[in-house]
């Protein structure tokens, strides 16, 4: 007998382009409460880069999203990834803040190995 699960066996969505435009779509999908921080990183990062003459502050900005939504797209990880954060800000010991580090590490590689 088979049972069904509430968790979906992929990714929510496929990885989007790597432009502005895409990333926002992806986000508002997986997460529409982060819209305004997403809105916010853009406004700033164009802001950046007019005033130092400079793409990087667009190219740092699509990286971070990218990734973000690399991993936001399965649940699962996206959960681990958010405990890792809890542990790694609010944990006393520093060998449990290490591992959670390294984790958080491991999670975002393998979600960008896996999305490219």
């Amino acid at each position: 007998m088979t049972t069904l699960t509430d968790i979906p066996a992929g990714p929510l969505i496929p990885m989007p382009d790597r432009n502005p435009a895409a990333l926002r779509v992806a986000v508002a999908r997986l997460s529409p409460e982060a819209l305004p921080r997403f809105d916010t990183h853009w406004a700033d990062a164009m802001n950046q880069a007019r005033d130092e003459f400079s793409l990087l502050p667009g190219r740092h900005f699509v990286d971070h999203w990218w990734a973000w939504v690399a991993i936001q797209r399965w649940p699962e990880q996206a959960a681990r990834f958010r405990e890792c954060e809890h542990i790694v800000a609010t944990s006393d010991d520093k060998v449990t803040r290490r591992a959670a580090s390294a984790e958080l590490g491991r999670i975002l590689a393998d979600s960008q190995a896996n999305a490219s």
